[in-house]
């Protein structure tokens, strides 16, 4: 995470000028907090477990904040936790989490340096080197893993608030920073900025990857050259640099969200509905999204259309998710399904494709249930994802896989 200090810097400043804005309330008085204790691979932490985790946590901690300060120093005291100590945070653990699956130890530094940068360090260059040259989709998404899980992140608040499952005093500021702080970093390559920073002495004191984004297409395109880290805009080809334009300018899409203006949806026949646009890297190139979002009082549900390219070809992915689905007394379920054509192998340079998909289930039990009380119930989580080889947001093993999670919910009046 390099040089997003500036970028956080505008969002602090922007957000502070939003601020007298009045929070949208949730017409679901009782809310949820998920929590998974173990995850699939069962090694602290998974991308998706420490997203989650780190959620709830912020959602307990800022609905309290609200409660005893006002609203406008409430979020002034969330823009500068969220700019400058937790995105960070959650963006560098997703790098961790990515070696930590392939058994390879590291170190998370989450906060900004001497040089404005954030790193995952503790890796030695022979280690980064066998990654590549063995699993170059693995070794890609290193580079992007970061701005995969603030995009996982994202997504998950824009259901909570568009789904009315939380309000925006508690989640807006943090989606608003995140937002614009993660398009700021895709577009760096717009204007040709560089990291400046040399590469450490002591390769264990190095960051894993350096620049995200310059790594990620310096690789895609030349992964037989010669290694090292820390890539800068004058380091890549005009091929490569016209794919950073590409990225820079694809990554755009990403500000059409009512969200960003505060709006949480439109009534639609007594629905509340709201829809954006999303963009991201993945291990063998990029993609756009087109997400909807449906909401009322029976069932809320997400849905979205996935266009996949590598060099030059595109390929389709959709997926749906349903919500705290009734099934029978104190049992609900989440329910996600995913369909995809990917490239085949997850290459770079093929045109050939090859379906896939995944599933992700998560039963609830409430063993405990109080109405009217602070502490409105407890439940017991079991989730399981079953996917083909393939890229799945916030899963980390690209290969086929079947996981098994253990969680729990609190729920909140």
């Amino acid at each position: 995470m390099k040089l997003r200090i500036i970028s956080v810097c505008f969002c602090f400043l922007s957000t502070i000028n939003i601020l007298g804005q009045d929070s949208i309330p949730a017409s679901k008085t009782e809310k949820e907090y998920s929590f998974i204790i173990v995850d699939s691979p069962a090694r602290l932490y998974t991308m998706r477990q420490f997203n989650e985790n780190y959620l709830s946590t912020y959602r307990i901690g800022i609905s309290a904040l609200n409660t005893v300060v006002p609203k406008k120093t409430s979020a002034i005291i969330q823009a500068g936790l969220t700019g400058f100590l937790l995105m960070p945070l959650t963006h560098e653990e997703g790098h961790r989490s990515i070696l930590t699956n392939e058994k390879i130890g590291s170190v998370s530094q989450p906060y900004f340096n001497k040089d404005l940068a954030a790193y995952v360090k503790g890796v030695r260059d022979q280690e980064l080197i066998q990654l590549r040259d063995t699993k170059l989709p693995v070794y890609i998404r290193l580079h992007t893993a970061g701005l995969e899980s603030d995009y996982a992140l994202l997504l998950r608040s824009a259901s909570l608030l568009n789904w009315k499952r939380e309000t925006k005093d508690v989640l807006w500021t943090e989606y608003f920073i995140r937002k614009v702080s993660m398009v700021s970093y895709y577009a760096m390559g717009l204007f040709k900025v560089n990291a400046g920073i040399e590469e450490e002495k002591n390769e264990l004191n190095r960051d894993i990857v350096g620049h995200d984004i310059y790594g990620a297409i310096r690789h895609l395109h030349r992964p037989d050259m010669e290694f090292y880290r820390y890539t800068n805009y004058e380091d890549l080809t005009s091929v490569e640099k016209k794919f950073v334009k590409r990225v820079g300018f694809r990554s755009l899409l990403n500000l059409l969200d009512p969200l960003l203006m505060g709006k949480t949806g439109f009534n639609f026949k007594g629905n509340n509905v709201n829809l954006n646009l999303g963009y991201g890297m993945v291990p063998f190139g990029d993609y756009i999204d087109q997400h909807f979002w449906i909401s009322n009082n029976s069932f809320d549900t997400h849905f979205y259309l996935r266009q996949f390219e590598n060099r030059n070809t595109w390929f389709p992915a959709f997926g749906a998710e349903a919500a705290n689905i009734s099934l029978l007394k104190n049992l609900q379920s989440d329910i996600s399904l995913h369909g995809w054509i990917q490239p085949e192998d997850m290459a770079f340079n093929t045109s050939s494709g090859k379906a896939g998909g995944a599933v992700d289930v998560v039963i609830k039990y409430r063993f405990f249930k109080q109405n009217g009380q602070k502490i409105n119930g407890l439940s017991a989580n079991l989730g399981i994802v079953a996917k083909t080889k393939g890229f799945l947001l916030e899963e980390v093993n690209l290969d086929n896989h079947v996981g098994i999670r253990l969680g729990m919910s609190i729920w909140l009046q």
